[in-house]
């Protein structure tokens, strides 16, 4: 385990120079994946750091060798009280949290690599609702529970999903208080507007005083990450970005019981290629920071790794570059790539289907169902 010393060190020297650092993609819908139907319960990516941690850290591994230099802990859907009303195992809540760091630390020794660990803030009473937020006097001391539990395991935090200005302000004070780096990433409608109706300008005035390190939006169209670009870029922090899902749409009030997962739907144009397209021009624009959200998974990441690294992000081009240098073969990798909507053709160049191996890849056969309870809280 890293000191609190070398971590921010690590940090440091990852953001030095406004270096573009690439981030990962899906982790709760990663792990449903994992989890054949009959294993299935209402809350998979908590469930199993209980069941099989394992599998945890083989999704982060297969993220660091696609390219991501940041990954983001396993605790999106580990909020006690869902654990407790969706798993009967609330008294495991605290072990569900250190579980998730100690796996994303295991991923990153295990690696090799310069990475960040991203420890994930989520909202707490479910996703795309800012109806449902809660008050102030409940969220902060929540918050600080998570933060508490995290702290020495990450190197920054990343309050993710926020629908209102006021949820982003309480995971972001309450994460601050660690002396850690904090990022906000805030969820919008698909006309750049917060769940809530405010807007970026009105979010960002209330954690500026914060001074959040990076400013991002997350799990929204990617056409809405290019909308929002110029008003992160004008919050002055000193990183911005994003990282989009692969959703055709998220209605208004939307909820598991009214629609499910059904209702968000899988958008079938939204190829790695495709979606590096629009990246691409994020980066162009400024950001610096780049991942994926719901339905984007490692294969959309190698694919914006060798983008990048064309373009000469001498980071990302390092990841690339460690690939390139791979030797074990996995067939059974190639084949999941492929299915999920990766040209084979466009990894060859950098050898990547040879340059996964097989201990980071269970995971990646076939699709398995996803109950409706869990969807709205996991990332």
């Amino acid at each position: 385990m890293c000191s609190a010393e070398e971590q921010i060190s690590l940090y440091e020297r990852m953001t030095a120079g406004g270096n573009l650092l690439l981030l990962d993609g899906e982790v709760g819908g990663g792990l449903r994946k994992m989890v054949p139907d009959e294993e299935s319960t209402k809350l998979v990516p908590a469930s199993i750091l209980l069941d099989d941690p394992g599998k945890v850290c083989s999704l982060h591994a297969a993220y660091i060798e696609a390219g991501s230099q940041v990954i983001t802990t396993n605790t999106y859907a580990t909020v006690q009280k869902r654990v407790e009303e969706l798993l009967g195992e609330g008294d495991r809540w605290e072990e569900m949290m250190t579980t998730a760091c100690r796996m994303a630390v295991k991923a990153r020794e295990e690696s090799g690599k310069d990475v960040l660990i991203a420890g994930s803030l989520p909202p707490l009473h479910g996703s795309y609702r800012p109806d449902k937020v809660g008050a102030m006097e409940e969220l902060v001391p929540t918050y600080r529970q998570h933060v508490a539990l995290m702290a020495e395991h990450v190197d920054l935090f990343l309050c993710e999903t926020m629908s209102t200005a006021a949820e982003a302000w309480a995971a972001a004070s309450a994460a601050v208080e660690s002396g850690k780096p904090v990022w906000v990433a805030w969820n919008l409608q698909d006309d750049g507007r917060l769940r809530s109706g405010e807007t970026l300008e009105e979010a960002w005035e209330a954690v500026a005083e914060l001074r959040p390190d990076g400013v991002l939006v997350n799990c929204v169209l990617p056409e809405t990450i290019e909308l929002a670009i110029p008003s992160l870029a004008r919050m002055g922090a000193p990183m911005f970005g994003g990282y989009g899902n692969g959703f055709t749409r998220i209605p208004e009030g939307w909820t598991v019981q009214q629609g499910g997962i059904a209702a968000l739907g899988k958008r079938r144009d939204l190829t790695p290629e495709l979606y590096a397209d629009m990246a691409q021009r994020w980066v162009e624009a400024g950001a610096k920071l780049v991942g994926g959200c719901c339905e984007v998974g490692p294969a959309y990441i190698a694919e914006m790794c060798e983008r990048f690294a064309e373009l000469g992000s001498a980071s990302c081009g390092k990841a690339c570059f460690t690939l390139n240098e791979a030797s074990v073969s996995s067939q059974a990798s190639t084949d999941w790539l492929v299915a999920n909507g990766a040209s084979t053709s466009s990894y060859a160049s950098m050898n990547l289907l040879s340059g996964l191996s097989d201990h980071s890849m269970p995971f990646l056969k076939g699709h398995h169902r996803t109950s409706l309870e869990d969807i709205a809280f996991q990332k």
